[in-house]
């Protein structure tokens, strides 16, 4: 099924309207505020696709001047764990596979993309690209498998602290 994924994008569903995305949490990683290493991923909903824009600095530096590989594959798994708000559903990431396809400068405003291409039980297969202007810096297969409410809970998250994503 993982090759066999097709190129559109599934309907994510009316739970959650177009528009902007709440941080996940406030200390998530990748998008959130009391984060002090986070580059503050701005995510957006647009139908069935989730855009999310942002900036790399110095606390992003692999190799001078250029984003370590990890938060390139960060922001890849920070775009397709956003497909959880309009669906409504908490899931964790099992699964990523990056394709790096250029270096990722900093200080450039970079948009990853993330939709839902296939569902399998409880597995949801997404893909993202990240790109910067028309270069695609990285791309991204993911698959999440749903979790009980109540996960996150018993990993230490305060109750109704994911109710973006119905927990």
């Amino acid at each position: 099924m993982e090759e066999d994924r097709a190129a559109a994008a599934l309907p994510l569903g009316e739970r959650f309207a177009d528009g902007p995305f709440p941080p996940h949490h406030h200390g998530c990683f990748g998008c959130g505020p009391s984060n002090p290493a986070s580059p503050l991923i701005s995510f957006v909903r647009r139908g069935d696709l989730v855009r999310g824009t942002f900036m790399l600095d110095h606390r992003h530096q692999g190799a001078p001047g250029v984003a370590h590989g990890g938060i390139v594959a960060a922001a890849l798994d920070e775009a397709c764990g956003s497909i959880l708000f309009p669906l409504q559903q908490p899931a964790v990431t099992v699964k990523l596979d990056v394709d790096f396809k250029a270096p990722a400068r900093l200080h450039r405003e970079f948009v990853v993309t993330s939709m839902l291409s296939a569902r399998e039980g409880r597995k949801l297969f997404i893909d993202a690209v990240l790109t910067d202007g028309d270069t695609v810096i990285a791309t991204g297969r993911a698959i999440f498998v749903e979790v009980d409410h109540d996960h996150f809970v018993q990993l230490g998250a305060n109750p109704g602290e994911l109710s973006s994503l119905g927990a």
